[in-house]
C-alpha cells in the first residue's frame, strides 16, 4: 500500500491524505467535478478538485500498490564507506 496520497484542493492548494484512514467519498452535489473525502482527520469531509471516479482510481491504486521504502541515508553511508 502507498501510505500517502496528494490531492488538489478547489481553492488551489493541496492536501496529503493517509490512504488507510479514508472511510469514504462521494460526489460534491454542488460541483460534479469535485469529491468530498472523509478520513479520520477530516471527519466533516474534505472537498478535493477531482471527480469521484478519478479519486476512486487513485485510492484503489494506493491501496493495492506495493512499494519498498529506501533509506537514503544508509545508502549514502554505504557508498561513502565503499570509497574508502
Amino acid at each position: 500500500m502507498i501510505d500517502l496520497m496528494g490531492v488538489k484542493l478547489p481553492s488551489g492548494g493541496h492536501a496529503i491524505l493517509l490512504t488507510a484512514t479514508i472511510g469514504g467519498a462521494h460526489t460534491d452535489i454542488n460541483n460534479q467535478k469535485r469529491t468530498i473525502v472523509y478520513t479520520d482527520c477530516f471527519s466533516e469531509g474534505l472537498a478535493i478538485d477531482m471527480p469521484v471516479e478519478e479519486f476512486y482510481t487513485l485510492w484503489m491504486t494506493c491501496l493495492v500498490t506495493d512499494y519498498e521504502l529506501v533509506d537514503v541515508e544508509e545508502e549514502e553511508e554505504a557508498v561513502v564507506g565503499s570509497l574508502h
